[in-house]
């Protein structure tokens, strides 16, 4: 799309695992990157958000950088919704019982 040699289209990698995306990226001939250099590439994950867009042109070799969206509650971040619910009544017990 466009002219040849010019740029590439940066690829949708919102959704897709961290370890894929950098695939995709790199099949487009782009670098995903994380969004904060100063912490080590994340891969395990699910891609939250990307800057640019899904669908923009890009310079070959350019960096895509990518929000990646790990286990909520482990980082200690407090974001992600509340906690889950159990499905049905949970039994209690006395403590110091086993």
């Amino acid at each position: 799309m466009g002219q040849e040699g010019e740029g590439t289209v940066v690829p949708p990698l919102v959704g897709l695992e961290a370890a894929v995306a950098h695939d995709v990226a790199l099949d487009a001939q782009l670098l995903a990157v994380d969004q904060d250099p100063s912490h080590s590439p994340t891969v395990a994950g699910v891609v939250a958000a990307q800057e640019p867009v899904a669908g923009s042109e890009a310079a070959p070799g350019a960096r895509v950088r990518i929000w990646v969206q790990t286990n909520p509650g482990e980082d200690g971040g407090g974001g992600g919704g509340g906690l889950p619910v159990p499905s049905g009544p949970t039994p209690l017990t006395p403590a110091g019982t086993k």
